[in-house]
């Protein structure tokens, strides 16, 4: 199949390389069928989940282990039974970023991060309830921290 993907152009995918979010994104609730299109092809630190519902509509998410590498969410057991997976070893994270002009005042939100069983790809959002995660991280402020 093929998508006219927002950042990629023409992208050509297979049914399987989609990922399933399970209620859709907040604010996106319809939206549940997507595409993860990495920008750069050795690793995940960035990627376009473009949607395969609508093709305007994607989102730039990273990883947020190679933001923070002292990341640890923590996501409920009924989260993790709705994923179907076994433990927290099978699930991967991304955070949803704003990307704004100038870039160092772009922000992610490590509140609710997706969720993605990386068995099955069906993905979630979830909320964390630990307070020293907030909805709009300023991406500077994240990478002057872990310099320092």
């Amino acid at each position: 199949m093929n998508i006219n993907a927002k950042y990629f152009g023409e992208v050509t995918y297979e049914d399987n390389d989609a990922i399933h979010i399970i209620n859709g994104l907040f604010g996106f609730e319809e939206y549940t069928r997507y595409l993860p299109l990495p920008f750069n092809e050795e690793n995940d630190s960035m990627i376009s989940l473009q949607s395969l519902d609508d093709e305007a509509l994607s989102f730039i998410v990273m990883n947020p282990f190679m933001l923070c590498p002292d990341y640890t969410p923590e996501i409920t057991e009924q989260d993790l039974k709705i994923l179907e997976a076994d433990s927290l070893d099978d699930i991967s994270f991304y955070v949803i970023s704003v990307i704004r002009d100038p870039l160092q005042n772009s922000t992610v939100n490590l509140r609710a991060p997706l969720a993605v069983n990386a068995l099955n790809r069906k993905a979630k959002q979830v909320m964390l309830e630990q307070p020293e995660y907030n909805f709009r991280h300023i991406l500077s402020d994240i990478i002057q921290k872990e310099g320092e």
